[in-house]
């Protein structure tokens, strides 16, 4: 009882540090996107904005030398022969507008569908340069934004909207399907993505009336596997690991991106230098190009989408494979006693709880004398320990396996924030040797050897994955999986434990009551 007291007494103040831990972290999360997302927005200016110039040398110098001692390094200047070949450059992507000087009159060309914040940064100060000069300015919108899409927005509201659900369908494919075979693993993120960027282009083209439906759907099947796949990664090696995926991908990548009036090029320099890596902004550049530009400057975005995707599914591809290898022995397997000795059950040991009896089984010659691989569910409850015991004696009799497995539960009481993590993975790690050494004074007592493994799931899961890795393993050996009846829910008959295996397991499943 004392010891229990103790162990008690350490679990409040770690219940403590994880709620004051959650507090810190949520405080955390709102600091940070709140100081990336006005730094971005609340002051934007130009920082190399492409801009094209028709006009003699002199003219060019005058009107280059304002507009920098306006907006400091705000504009980037190439010369362009004739308005034509400068409203070409425009559709090309290669600059955001142009001033065509001639005469006493200038003309600004500009472009909406690039941008509003564009279109309104060179509308402002080349109007100001105007009224310096004493000139009169006309604005000519060369390629304005589709009717019903007057702000041009959708571009990058349609990529958001698509942006929080993969990031959802990355951690939940992650945790839902981590006993599947690695190739349904790998191709459920893939094939969520392919269905988002159907559906997505299709509502975008009804609502929005952006058409290139072919193209819009792959560039958004493309993001959003971009997203997907790296937080599946992310949350297969450990689950908190997500909340990184939420920085990069929403925190970072939302104000990175420019935000829908497309002011990648306003932000801040620290936010500017990752602007061309992210994938937010990089598939609402793509989108807004196919839709407005004929597709023009759209290479570069396309790779950026790529490579996210192709280091999510490699990364998919390689954990799986790893998680997949079966652990080594606790201790060396011995020769079991032969198949043709009777079967009578063992006298338990004085350390060893009352165990079930074992039942008879058939000698030589009734096709049950080949080796068995026991599987059994483990966590020292009563039910467990007598499951084990049960296990235990059976292979002292006949050829075998004994593998132990115990269910850590790390994702439902785990710690999020990460604050915590050590004393609960302390207090995880105390329980996991008591499993273990009550697990092998069962084993000892009755002479049997064993595997004992330690995984990071659900009983019914965790059972499931050993039993599919060591059938693969020890073909000669079919597994059973042997269980206890669940000692949390007494008004059960057995528990949910053992009536998932008997829903879900591809082989036979024992309850030791």
């Amino acid at each position: 009882m004392a010891a229990r007291h103790a162990g008690h007494s350490r679990g409040f103040p770690a219940q403590y540090r994880a709620i004051a831990g959650f507090i810190v972290a949520s405080a955390a999360f709102v600091a940070i996107f709140v100081a990336l997302t006005l730094s971005a927005f609340h002051k934007p200016t130009p920082h190399d904005l492409p801009v094209g110039i028709v006009a003699s040398a002199a003219v060019t110098g005058h009107v280059e030398q304002a507009l920098d001692s306006a907006v400091p390094g705000g504009f980037s200047f190439r010369s362009y022969p004739s308005a034509a070949s400068a409203t070409t450059a425009i559709a090309q992507r290669q600059v955001d507008g142009a001033l065509v000087a001639s005469g006493a009159n200038l003309r600004l060309l500009v472009t909406q569908a690039g941008g509003t914040g564009p279109e309104q940064a060179l509308n402002g100060a080349f109007t100001a340069v105007a009224a310096r000069t004493g000139h009169q300015l006309m604005v000519s919108d060369v390629l304005p934004p589709l009717a019903s899409d007057s702000q041009a927005l959708s571009s990058w509201f349609v990529v958001l909207s698509v942006l929080i659900p993969s990031l959802a369908a990355g951690s939940a494919s992650a945790l839902a399907l981590r006993r599947v075979k690695r190739a349904w693993a790998v191709g459920a993120p893939v094939a969520m993505a392919v269905v988002s960027g159907v559906v997505a282009a299709a509502i975008a083209d009804g609502i929005a009336g952006l058409g290139n439906y072919a193209a819009l759907a792959g560039i958004i099947a493309l993001f959003s596997l971009a997203v997907a796949a790296p937080t599946a990664v992310l949350a297969r090696i450990r689950p908190p690991l997500v909340a990184l995926a939420v920085l990069v991908f929403i925190v970072a990548g939302i104000p990175v991106s420019g935000g829908p009036a497309n002011l990648g090029s306003f932000t801040p320099g620290f936010l500017r230098v990752f602007n061309p890596a992210l994938p937010l902004g990089a598939a609402a550049s793509a989108i807004r190009n196919v839709v407005y530009f004929g597709g023009h400057d759209t290479t570069s975005y396309l790779w950026i989408l790529a490579a996210w995707a192709l280091a999510g599914v490699i990364g998919l591809m390689l954990i799986t494979a790893l998680r997949r290898s079966a652990p080594a022995l606790t201790q060396p397997v011995t020769p079991l006693v032969p198949a043709d000795v009777p079967l009578v059950p063992a006298e338990p040991a004085s350390a060893v709880p009352e165990r079930a009896p074992v039942p008879s089984v058939p000698g030589p010659g009734s096709g049950l004398e080949h080796p068995v691989s026991l599987v059994v569910g483990f966590d020292d409850s009563e039910p467990a320990r007598r499951a084990l015991s049960w296990s235990a004696d059976l292979l002292r009799y006949r050829p075998g396996v004994l593998h132990v497995i115990y269910a850590d539960h790390q994702l439902v009481d785990s710690d999020l924030t990460g604050l915590g993590r050590a004393d609960m993975d302390q207090d995880r790690d105390v329980k996991a040797a008591k499993v273990a050494e009550a697990a092998k004074e069962i084993a000892d007592a009755a002479g049997t050897p064993y595997t004992f493994e330690r995984r990071q799931e659900s009983p019914a899961e965790a059972l499931l994955d050993a039993a599919g890795i060591y059938a693969a393993a020890e073909p000669a050996s079919p597994p059973l999986l042997v269980t206890g009846r669940s000692h949390h829910v007494p008004h059960r008959v057995i528990g949910s434990v053992p009536v998932r295996l008997l829903h879900e397991s591809p082989y036979p499943v024992l309850t030791i009551s």
